[in-house]
């Protein structure tokens, strides 16, 4: 019996052309996946990367605003924690006292403090962190809308891009530290969250040849400090660098905060300062048969505006009526022969204050009790110290016999005459 095998030529036919269509099927794929992993999975990474530098940007924001609400913190207004820059104490938790008072501090993202959780970039590196010194919680230095940060951003050619003018310069920047770079030796214990790598920043931060992002040197006061990031071709350069940054600046730092600001509660609080303010110098009056402190000049001789103990009293008492108000009021204590405290915060009629425009006692207080913290109006008047200024009459000041506001030698703000005012120069 003769059969016929067409049929059987057919189905090989058949499975030919099934195999033929899987193999390209195949091919298609391993080339489409094969792109994925040189340019999408980049461009993922890259976003991921950002989205995590994104997340840590707001929450150092809602960190600079709530702090303001913390019981005993509403002098603090805008302060970020500083980094955590060494293994001490529990990951993830900012350390005090971070470097001079005046000086950029640079460690990890105290993500621990900011109540979240840890931050990483694709690498597998936890976030790094710089503050300029105005705003880090310690050492204390003036912080109000008029502190400007200490940080630039530039290109590769060494140009600033960011922070050009004062008002445009960074108050903190983030940085992604990206994968091993070749001279990088990474340590990471595995009891660790972020690794074993305090204080070796060169491990993680780059250096295009131009620019060094791990040359910071917390100990030196008044240094701008730069920082540069990834750019097209950067991690295939002679010097390779992917650092990735998002900044922090000044404006958006205090537009966050404008509507605490600008809230009938600061503001009010402000009122109360001021008028405590002229109180405890009203008290030095009292205390000194009615002579008053001269003014610190509005230069403070050369000073350092932030620096508390910068603001002297003038030890000139035939002019200069009018300056900032002073703190160290030695020049005045001298010519009285007086034993107050040359630090005038630290007198008692400074402490215990009632004010007179309330109906509710008051009891405000200004003693430092020599630099610690002792109250929210201390460190409103401490990081707001710049906007305030005082005027005295001719009459009352240390150099006369008598201490009295002659007719011809008082202040007048329409028919009253005062011995001194205290003026509060507000916002820019």
């Amino acid at each position: 019996m003769v059969t016929s095998n067409k049929p059987l030529k057919k189905a090989e036919t058949g499975i030919a052309l099934l195999v033929i269509i899987v193999v390209l099927a195949l091919s298609v794929s391993a080339y489409y996946f094969s792109t994925i992993s040189v340019s999408d999975i980049q461009v993922s990474r890259t976003v991921n990367t950002q989205a995590a530098l994104k997340q840590a940007k707001q929450a150092l924001l809602d960190y600079a605003v709530a702090r303001h609400y913390d019981s005993g913190k509403a002098g603090r207004l805008g302060k970020l924690p500083c980094p955590d820059y060494n293994n001490a104490g529990n990951e993830g938790v900012q350390d005090g006292n971070c470097g001079n008072a005046y000086a950029n501090a640079i460690g990890l993202l105290p993500w621990n403090t900011l109540g979240i959780n840890v931050l990483k970039d694709n690498s597998g590196s936890c976030l790094l962190y710089v503050v300029s010194p105005a705003y880090k919680t310690g050492p204390v230095a003036a912080l109000n809308p008029d502190s400007f940060g200490q940080l630039q951003v530039v290109d590769g050619a060494g140009v600033v891009i960011q922070g050009v003018v004062p008002e445009d310069r960074p108050v903190a920047i983030i940085i992604a530290p990206g994968e091993t770079l070749p001279g990088q030796v990474r340590n990471f214990d595995s009891d660790t969250i972020c690794g074993s790598d305090y204080g070796n920043l060169v491990a993680y931060l780059d250096s295009d040849g131009t620019t060094d992002n791990a040359a910071i040197d917390t100990a030196v006061d008044n240094i701008i400090d730069r920082f540069v990031q990834a750019y097209p071709g950067s991690k295939t350069a002679a010097n390779p660098l992917n650092d990735r940054l998002i900044t922090i600046t000044h404006d958006e730092l205090w537009n966050t905060m404008d509507s605490t600001i600008n809230s009938a509660a600061f503001t009010g609080r402000m009122a109360k300062l001021t008028e405590a303010l002229a109180l405890c110098f009203a008290g030095y009056g009292i205390n000194n048969g009615r002579h008053l402190p001269m003014p610190a000049p509005r230069d403070l001789n050369g000073g350092e505006y932030r620096k508390t103990t910068d603001y002297d009293d003038s030890g000139i008492f035939t002019s200069g009526f009018a300056g900032r108000l002073p703190y160290d009021v030695a020049r005045a204590n001298n010519k009285l022969a007086n034993s107050d405290n040359d630090y005038i915060f630290e007198n008692s009629y400074c402490d215990g204050i009632d004010l007179v425009s309330t109906a509710a006692v008051e009891s405000i207080n200004f003693s430092d009790d020599n630099g610690s913290d002792q109250g929210e109006f201390f460190d409103l008047w401490e990081n707001w110290k710049d906007h305030f200024f005082y005027a005295i009459s001719k009459n009352n000041n240390p150099g006369v016999t008598v201490g009295s506001c002659a007719m011809a030698n008082c202040i007048r703000i329409g028919v009253p005459r005062y011995a001194a005012i205290v003026f509060f120069s507000g916002l820019k």
